[in-house]
């Protein structure tokens, strides 16, 4: 790559960086806009990054969830940026810009996201402003914006979205998962390298990573985990123990003990760690309060006879002896 192109790639990202910091209302605006009235190629940059995003709207979404994307003709090509966009455009969500540049003095109207997250252990219900509802689980972080149709953000965690009505497509965005849905119940996990849409009731078209899923269908749910997916009925039992953490619960149904104390630290400040790796595939059954890890603990003792003392910020488990 030449010198120009060089360039041109660090405006590109430097405009990249900028939207997506005005589109999560943490950009110095002033420092913005010393940035973009410094140099004409500047704001050239950030123009065609902003209506490149408000023109295709992710053309792959859109093309993926049957909804056409904004008409209108392509950006004059600037040589300070590169001619196409990947999502890195948007990291951490759909970007929606509307900008108007007529010379010095332009403004800039930006429809800013609205967040909400929890803390490990909290969980909370949210009325969104069409008065659907979006209940947040342990560790969880999620956006909405509603000017141009329902928009909502998952960012980390897990949510459950209530969808009483909606005379627009609810649009839902995660990393791994890309949602419209109608009127309906659903989950969303995010997960290191992957996450879960559950379709209670309803049904939802989804995408991930640019690929299709199509039609995923009331207890169906979609699983993607590095990167391959795929979509699968759920038995009740199934469902139930999944949503379980709306009622301030955890249920385990034959799951091996290292995944349950996966399940159990999401709660917990304090993690659950084993000391002994014989001990990860015992099998546990039954439903425990989510605020109440020592009845855990206490079922784990008397059922099992695995013990557990604090160490520091660790809840050692332990086989007893004799």
């Amino acid at each position: 790559m030449g010198e120009e192109g060089k360039a041109g790639a660090g405006l590109s990202e430097q405009a990249i960086n900028w939207l997506v910091a005005l589109d999560c209302g943490t950009a110095d605006e002033q420092a913005f806009d010393a940035w973009r009235t410094a140099d004409p190629r500047h704001a050239a940059a950030f123009a065609q990054v902003a209506a490149t995003w408000r023109r295709t709207a992710d053309p792959r979404l859109a093309a993926l969830l049957d909804e056409p994307a904004e008409a209108g003709p392509p950006p004059e090509p600037d040589r300070a940026a590169p001619s196409t966009w990947t999502r890195r455009a948007v990291a951490g969500g759909a970007v929606a810009a509307m900008l108007g540049l007529g010379g010095a003095g332009a403004m800039l109207v930006w429809p800013r996201r609205a967040f909400a997250s929890t803390a490990v252990g909290e969980r909370r219900t949210i009325r969104l402003p069409d008065g659907n509802h979006a209940m947040l689980n342990t560790d969880t972080r999620v956006a909405w914006r509603f000017e141009n149709g329902p928009e909502f953000w998952i960012e980390r965690g897990e949510a459950a979205l209530l969808i009483r009505e909606t005379t627009r497509p609810f649009r839902v965005y995660s990393d791994p998962i890309d949602a419209r849905l109608g009127a309906g119940k659903f989950t969303f996990r995010i997960e290191p390298g992957g996450g879960e849409l559950l379709v209670v009731a309803g049904r939802a078209e989804a995408a991930y990573g640019g690929t299709p899923a199509g039609t995923v269908h009331a207890g169906s749910a979609l699983t993607v985990s590095d990167g391959a997916a795929r979509v699968s009925a759920w038995s009740l039992d199934a469902i139930v123990a999944a949503t379980a953490w709306e009622d301030g619960k955890i249920v385990f149904n034959g799951m091996p003990l290292d995944r349950a104390i996966v399940e159990f630290n999401r709660y917990l400040p304090d993690k659950i760690v084993l000391q002994q790796a014989d001990l990860a595939g015992t099998r546990l059954g039954g439903e425990f309060q989510i605020d109440n890890p020592d009845g855990f603990l206490l079922a784990l003792r008397d059922g099992f006879d695995i013990d557990h003392r604090q160490q520091g910020n660790q809840i050692q488990l332990f086989r007893r002896r004799g």
